[in-house]
């Protein structure tokens, strides 16, 4: 992936306001000798500056420090995978449908947002290219954020997937694989120079991760703290909650905020927490947050699982920070 337009036209620029410059020094006026060198050094800085991000950004995407080997891997597809995969469509709707629903037909993310180019995600049914891919590249690009070129996802939560056991992961490409294949294959990613600066300037990640080199196995189902924990890491609560659950400062980039659970959780009881999740309506009556996906948590997890978050969420150590 390469904007070959937009890195040239921005060289063009470079040398014209070299020439500009060098036009400058040999102007008869003083003032307008050092106002010509003044403005044209700086343009010609600038444009080298962005020219520079730009190529940092753009090999971040084409050469991901990690681009792990494809496991030999064939999910059998039974229908119990494909029923647990299936609990994970409703996470996967919120960015691969137009209206957070099934099917995974994909959306357009550039879409009124900054020019960064062409940046869908992608149709998930078999009309897509998933089509043509491997179980191994699709489980890779789920846990790794690679594609199934070698260049690095953009925008995919890889940083939250990577945590997924072999038994979901493969379960979800079952469910992937089950689908009707329904809408248009989805334009390929080609981010311009405006998206690989945000890349180059460290102002938007990638989705690579490193590789998976051993088997990921759950804990086992049930009510615990251990199973807690991990639903906990796959369903991406950190992501808004903070690495350790105290909390997000609201603003800047990325997902929006979320509060301190670890000194709301210790005043609640099981029932007050599954009750909240299943309606959206805390405690006190409070209607939970926009952003908070308790819709999609809801459909994911039985009263059993919602238990085990709830079971290491409630065993937490207070830690001070925002609880709103």
């Amino acid at each position: 992936m390469f904007d070959s337009l937009g890195v040239t036209a921005l060289l063009a620029l470079a040398v014209l306001a070299t020439w500009l410059a060098m036009r400058a020094r040999r102007a008869g006026n003083r003032v307008v000798r050092w106002v010509g060198l003044v403005l044209s050094s700086l343009l010609t800085l600038a444009c080298s500056l962005v020219i520079g991000v730009a190529l940092v950004g753009f090999y971040k995407i084409n050469f991901p420090s990690h681009r792990p080997t494809v496991a030999d891997i064939r999910v059998a597809g039974t229908p119990d995978q494909v029923a647990r995969g299936a609990r994970f469509s409703a996470f996967c709707a919120l960015c691969h449908s137009p209206n957070a629903n099934v099917p995974l037909v994909g959306e357009n993310f550039s879409q009124g947002g900054p020019p960064v180019g062409t940046l869908y995600a992608a149709n998930l049914t078999p009309a897509g290219e998933i089509k043509e891919w491997s179980d191994g590249e699709i489980i890779r690009a789920i846990r790794e954020g690679v594609h199934k070129s070698g260049r690095a996802l953009i925008i995919m939560p890889s940083e939250v997937f990577h945590n997924l056991s072999d038994v979901d992961v493969q379960a979800i490409v079952a469910y992937l694989r089950s689908q009707p294949a329904m809408g248009p294959s989805t334009p390929t990613t080609k981010l311009n120079v405006v998206g690989a600066l945000f890349i180059g300037g460290g102002l938007a990640p990638t989705s690579a991760q490193p590789p998976i080199t051993q088997p990921i196995v759950a804990p086992a189902e049930g009510a615990s703290a251990d199973y807690g924990v991990y639903l906990v890491s796959i369903l991406g609560c950190r992501l808004c909650h903070g690495e350790n659950l105290a909390g997000r400062k609201s603003g800047g980039p990325g997902p929006p905020s979320g509060p301190n659970l670890t000194l709301i959780l210790p005043k609640w009881g099981v029932e007050d927490f599954i009750h909240t999740l299943r309606t959206g309506v805390d405690p006190y009556s409070h209607t939970l947050a926009e952003g908070m996906p308790w819709k999609q948590i809801s459909s994911f997890a039985s009263d059993q699982d919602l238990k085990a978050i709830y079971t290491y969420l409630h065993g937490l150590t207070p830690i001070e920070g925002p609880t709103k």
